[in-house]
């Protein structure tokens, strides 16, 4: 590998030479580290003094999250002087998104029962104030009455999130009826 004094150099005769003798290529088990844990793989791989090359993703339904799918090079590989290890994990799906719609205009009851067929869940729904109760006479000179409640043919004057927006499945939706 190396020598001291360097090649060609003029030493006097009975000058002491030091040499470093290369031990050949380190040879290193390639653990198996398939269907372990990113983590618990990462270990596995620096314990025995190998470096992490890359990891990769990919999203496969039914495998499990979080696990090494597949390695490069492959466990107990011949020939392979100290490398450097790659891995391909699973992860999960990305939610599934949808486009919400516009329920403006539409009866409470039918737009609630399109929601949770849908997979959403129906938050709160509110009365909208009465554009006549701006000129209606304050509450000091009526009697108190009770507040009007939404009932399934109550139609919907604002929702949110509102429609166009990008919505996940299981999102709460709310509504402001008439």
């Amino acid at each position: 590998m190396s020598q001291l004094p360097l090649p060609g150099a003029k030493v006097r005769r009975g000058w002491q030479v030091r040499v470093a003798q290369s031990l050949g290529p380190q040879r290193v088990a390639i653990p198996d580290v398939t269907r372990q844990s990113e983590r618990a793989a990462e270990w596995n791989i620096r314990r025995r003094g190998l470096d992490l090359a890359s990891t990769a993703e990919i999203q496969l339904p039914g495998a499990p999250l979080d696990q090494v799918l597949a390695q490069s090079p492959p466990a107990n590989a011949n020939q392979v002087a100290a490398p450097k290890t790659s891995l391909l994990l699973s992860i999960p799906p990305d939610p599934v998104a949808y486009v919400m719609p516009s329920f403006l205009g539409q009866p409470l009851g039918s737009a609630s029962r399109t929601l949770e067929d849908a997979g959403f869940k129906l938050g709160n729904v509110s009365m909208a104030p009465s554009p006549a109760a701006a000129d209606a006479p304050t509450a000091a000179t009526t009697a108190p009455a009770s507040p009007p409640q939404a009932s399934p043919a109550s139609i919907i004057v604002m929702q949110a999130p509102t429609a166009g927006q990008k919505v996940l499945a299981g999102a709460v939706v709310t509504f402001e009826v008439r």
